[in-house]
């Protein structure tokens, strides 16, 4: 949750960190504190999909992809390419999913998690009476709607080739915050004497981060024997980010009985008080898979594969501009820089942030025993993570890291459930390291039919650790 705090505070704080400036608690020269802090409304909406946990189709296995071949039949190009050399005819494949979303609160104390972030982050500057209105929250989180991948599928003699689009990953986050006010006192030493400088400050916030990757792939296997199947496929996968936020300010300092506003055009100092943000990142790398099925018989199948993502490197730039008052710092507020003129002075500054943004994608090795017990099909399956899902930039990292995983898989006519646990850590380092180690739980359940005799449509009905209802039509001819 590292990241969801850091919007939080981002968010529900700007008014306090942005007017910490004229900031903080009359006791003697040169102090300052929080008086109070009111964190407003915030409003956050999430839409994230992760197709690369399935791949195309809607069968997945036990851990997400399947590794088993034995009934995934041309959806297999995009998980392991070794099932294509079974395939039976040639076949059609579009998935789409339905637009769902359901509000956090019902499920995720999220009011409780910013109210912590935020004792956490005015820890240091607030006064010991201070007063604190915790923002209210609106949390929504769902899934992208649309057609979220395709392939089609032919044999040609002992050979079948398969071509597969796909949106592997997409991300949009937005958050609007209002409402935000602080109120702030300090004292400052002038000539002989002291000088009390009050601040009231008014904030509104609103943000929106996106990501997205592609992947295009084509795939081909063979049967090198009657019961053993081998394949290959190489996946382009392109990938693009942008952020945008901006911070607007106003508000009114009193200093030693004189007041002075932000945003005042008869002042003849610039006073604008708030900050954008706006970056672009894009990229492209290649990846590629490789698989094996042996099926010795009628009811056992042995089947393995090697994943290999690639870590993404996107271009681009992040610039950052700024209007604060020359009293903040990194280290905090020095009161004594407050011009007795011109206290609501702002500096603009801009910063831009042009290293690459890395992206790291899960791979894997993984193993599957399937053996059909009467009607029922049963699957084992291992896997062992040589990566995860993580991004990095500027020499700060945040993401998941994935060690290994192991999952059951049951497939009764045409009802088929799955699940397992998937072991990592969750890592962040900024400088410093820092892991905590997770347990993350899979489980799917589907069904399938069969409209006529050339129409399969399957759905895709739970999915955790992703909400997910996902309907695949596939044409066989």
């Amino acid at each position: 949750m590292r990241p969801v705090r850091t919007r939080f505070m981002l968010a529900a704080l700007a008014g306090a960190l942005l007017l910490l400036c004229c900031s903080p608690a009359p006791a003697q020269a040169g102090s300052s504190a929080l008086r109070s802090l009111r964190g407003g409304t915030l409003a956050c909406r999430t839409e994230l999909s992760l197709g690369f946990l399935y791949g195309a189709g809607s069968r997945p296995g036990a851990l997400g992809a399947a590794v088993a071949t034995l009934r995934s039949g041309p959806t297999s190009a995009t998980s392991n390419p070794a099932g294509l050399a079974f395939l039976e005819s040639n076949a059609l494949v579009i998935d789409a999913v339905p637009g769902l979303g359901v509000p956090l609160a019902e499920f995720l104390d999220a009011e409780g998690r910013a109210a912590t972030a935020i004792d956490d982050a005015i820890s240091d500057v607030a006064a010991d009476d201070i007063a604190l209105a915790y923002p209210s929250l609106d949390v929504w989180a769902g899934q992208q709607g649309g057609v979220l991948s395709g392939l089609a599928a032919v044999r040609i003699g002992r050979v079948a080739a398969a071509a597969a689009f796909e949106e592997p990953l997409a991300l949009d986050l937005s958050f609007v915050d209002t409402g935000i006010e602080a109120f702030a006192e300090a004292v400052k030493s002038e000539g002989s004497g002291d000088v009390d400088i009050i601040a009231r400050c008014f904030l509104d916030a609103a943000g929106r981060i996106s990501a997205s990757i592609s992947r295009t792939t084509l795939a081909t296997a063979a049967e090198v024997a009657p019961t053993i199947g081998v394949g290959v496929s190489v996946s382009h996968y392109r990938a693009e980010a942008s952020l945008a936020g901006t911070v607007r300010g106003d508000g009114i300092v009193d200093y030693g009985g004189q007041e002075y506003a932000f945003n005042d055009p008869s002042d003849p100092w610039h006073n604008e008080l708030g900050a954008d943000a706006r970056g672009a990142f894009s990229g492209s790398g290649i990846g590629w898979t490789a698989g094996a099925s042996w099926r010795p018989s009628g009811w056992l199948a042995l089947d393995a594969v090697c994943c290999s993502a690639p870590e993404l490197r996107l271009s681009g730039s992040l610039t950052v501009v700024e209007n604060m008052i020359p009293a903040v710092s990194g280290d905090g507020v020095d009161v004594e820089m407050i011009a007795a003129s011109q206290p609501t002075f702002t500096e603009e500054t801009t910063t831009v942030h042009d290293g690459p943004l890395g992206l790291t994608l899960p791979s894997y090795a993984g193993a599957a025993l399937t053996t059909r017990l009467g009607p029922v099909l049963a699957t084992v399956e291992y896997r062992a993570y040589t990566s995860g899902l993580a991004y990095s930039h500027e020499g700060r990292s945040e993401g998941i890291d994935l060690r290994d995983g192991v999952g059951l898989g049951l497939d009764v006519g045409g009802l088929w459930a799955g699940g397992g646990v998937v072991r990592g850590e969750l890592r962040s380092s900024d400088g410093g390291q820092e892991t905590d180690d997770i347990a993350i739980p899979f489980v799917n359940v589907g069904f399938g039919v069969r409209l006529g005799q050339n129409i399969n449509l399957d759905t895709l009905i739970l999915a955790v650790p992703v909400q997910v209802l996902r309907l695949s039509l596939a044409y066989e001819f």
